[in-house]
C-alpha cells in the first residue's frame, strides 16, 4: 500500500483516478487551492487539504505540499492540473517524488509554438505556422501560404481560449487580433485527443477520443474512447523521441484529404483522457484503456440549453457521468454546488467560467523563483 498525493482535485477526472488507485490499495489523500471541489467529501479519500495559490503564492505552496508530504507520509505525488508546472519547477524543494518530468521539457511542449517547431524538427506534421510580429511579417505569411481562413493562437493558453478562426479578409484589413501572435493554416479533418501515461519512453497506456470542443464552448463535455491503431503508434512514436515519463496528451487532427497526423498542441500534463486508464497503469505497468463513453452530464446540459443541437442533445442518453458512482450518489450532486460557485466567481471577475477555473493555478510563462 502507497500513500499518493494528488494535487488538482477540481479537475473532472479527479474523482476517476481516485478510484483508481485506491482499486490498487492506496491511500490517497486530495488537495487544491481552492475548496470548490466537488469530491473533497468522498469517502475513497483519507481527507481533503487546501492549499495557497501555486501562481500567486508559488513558495507559500510548495511549503504547503510539503508540509502535507510530512504529516501523512506521502509516497509520491500526483498531480493534475496545471499546478503540475509549479511541482515540476520546484521538484528539487519537494519533500517526496512528483510524477511529472523536469521543467525544461515541459515548456518545450507546453508553449504551442515551440511544440509546433519541436515536432516538425522530429518530423512530424504541424500545420505551416509562423509568429508574427508586425503587419509585414503578417503579409508575407499570408502571400507565402495563401487560404480563406487561418489560425490565430497564443502560445499558452487552455480550453482554446485564445484560439480563432479568421478570413484572410478579416486579418488582412479588419483589426480583430492584436499582435504579436500565432498564425497557422487551417488543416481540415477529424479532430482527436489523446491522453498517454509513460515511463522513460515507453508509452504505457494511450487513449484516445474524438473532440466535441466545437459543440461545447472550446471544452469538451462527451469522451468516447476508441480505437486508432495507426494514430497510437504515431503518438507512441513522438514518447520515444522524447523519452517522456509520466503523463502528456496531445491534439491531432487528422487530414481528410490525405489522411496524415497533424499534431496542433500538447498538454504535459493529466487531461480528459485519464478516465480511460486501468488501475495498473498507476503500478508503472503496460496495459490497454477502458473503451467506453463518459460525460459531463450537467455541461452537455447547459451548453445545449445555451446552444440547442440535436446531436449534443442526442449524446446526453448514453455514457456515465464522471462523478457518478452507485455507492456514493452524492458526489454526482455535488457538481452542481462547485458548479454553481464557479459561475458565481466568474461573473465577479467578469471572465469566462472555464477562465476562472485556472486562474489561480495557470502557468503564462511568468518568472518565478524560489
Amino acid at each position: 500500500m502507497k500513500r499518493i498525493l494528488i494535487t488538482g482535485a477540481r479537475a473532472p477526472i479527479s474523482y476517476a483516478v481516485v478510484q483508481q488507485q485506491v482499486a490498487l490499495g492506496n491511500q490517497v489523500y486530495l488537495t487544491d487551492s481552492t475548496n470548490k471541489v466537488s469530491i473533497k467529501n468522498t469517502k475513497f479519500i483519507e481527507k481533503f487539504i487546501m492549499t495557497t495559490s501555486p501562481r500567486f503564492s508559488t513558495q507559500e505552496y510548495i511549503e504547503d505540499i510539503n508540509s502535507i508530504v510530512r504529516e501523512y507520509d506521502i509516497d509520491y505525488i500526483l498531480p493534475l492540473n496545471e499546478e503540475s508546472f509549479y511541482l515540476s519547477y520546484s521538484k528539487h524543494l519537494l519533500a517526496a517524488p512528483v510524477w511529472v518530468e523536469d521543467i525544461d521539457k515541459m515548456l518545450s511542449v507546453h508553449n504551442k509554438f515551440n511544440f509546433t517547431k519541436l515536432m516538425q524538427e522530429m518530423g512530424f506534421k504541424v500545420p505551416d505556422t509562423s509568429y508574427v510580429y508586425n503587419k509585414k511579417e503578417l503579409t508575407s505569411f499570408i502571400t507565402n501560404h495563401p487560404d480563406e481562413h487561418y489560425i490565430v493562437k497564443q502560445p499558452f493558453g487552455r480550453f482554446g481560449q485564445s484560439v480563432r478562426k479568421l478570413s484572410r479578409y478579416s486579418l488582412e484589413f479588419g483589426n480583430e487580433v492584436r499582435f504579436p501572435f500565432m498564425i497557422q493554416t487551417l488543416i481540415y479533418g477529424t479532430e482527436w485527443c489523446s491522453y498517454s501515461m509513460a515511463y522513460e519512453g515507453q508509452a504505457l497506456s494511450t487513449s484516445l477520443y474524438l473532440s466535441n470542443t466545437h459543440e461545447s464552448y472550446n471544452c469538451s463535455t462527451h469522451f468516447h474512447s476508441q480505437k486508432n491503431p495507426e494514430l497510437q503508434a504515431v503518438i507512441e512514436e513522438v514518447i520515444s523521441k522524447l523519452n517522456w515519463s509520466y503523463q502528456i496528451a496531445f491534439d491531432v487532427i487528422q487530414c481528410s484529404k490525405t489522411g496524415e497526423f497533424y499534431f496542433i498542441e500538447c498538454n504535459p500534463r493529466a487531461t480528459n483522457g485519464a478516465l480511460f486508464m486501468k488501475p495498473e497503469v498507476w503500478n508503472l505497468e503496460v496495459t490497454a484503456p477502458t473503451y467506453e463513453v463518459r460525460q459531463l452530464i450537467f455541461v452537455s446540459l447547459f451548453n445545449w440549453m445555451k446552444k440547442p443541437k440535436k446531436d449534443t442533445f442526442e449524446k446526453l442518453k448514453y455514457g456515465k457521468d464522471v462523478f457518478w458512482h452507485p455507492n456514493e450518489k452524492v458526489i454526482f450532486f455535488e457538481q452542481l454546488i462547485s458548479g454553481a460557485q464557479w459561475w458565481v466567481s466568474a461573473k465577479r471577475k467578469k471572465v469566462a467560467v472555464n477562465a476562472i477555473t485556472t486562474y489561480d493555478i495557470e502557468w503564462n510563462d511568468e518568472l518565478i523563483s524560489l
